[in-house]
């Protein structure tokens, strides 16, 4: 992705917003300071180096972010929501 759509990707998504005065402006889950890419992220790299299953990796990064708003749900939202957002990209 380049750096435009790196800094809308997350726009549409209703579980993400932005303030400018947190995490320098990243997208953030909303009411919390934790980055969306972040999760998601962590969610890709326990799946990919700890070879876990995609809700395994989820209960993993839950336990690093336990305060996660929503827990595994709202995990697997913004999956979905990055999965259909990379497909209209390419499209």
């Amino acid at each position: 992705m380049d750096a435009v759509e790196v800094d809308t990707f997350w726009d549409s998504c209703r579980l993400v917003e932005r303030k400018a005065d947190t995490v320098s402006g990243a997208p953030v889950l909303v009411g919390t300071r934790i980055p969306a890419d972040t999760l998601v992220g962590s969610v890709e790299a326990h799946m990919e180096l700890r070879h876990l299953a995609e809700d395994e990796a989820i209960a993993a990064t839950l336990k690093s972010f336990p305060q996660t708003p929503g827990g595994a749900a709202t995990i697997h939202k913004l999956l979905a929501y990055q999965e259909a957002h990379l497909r209209q990209l390419q499209a």
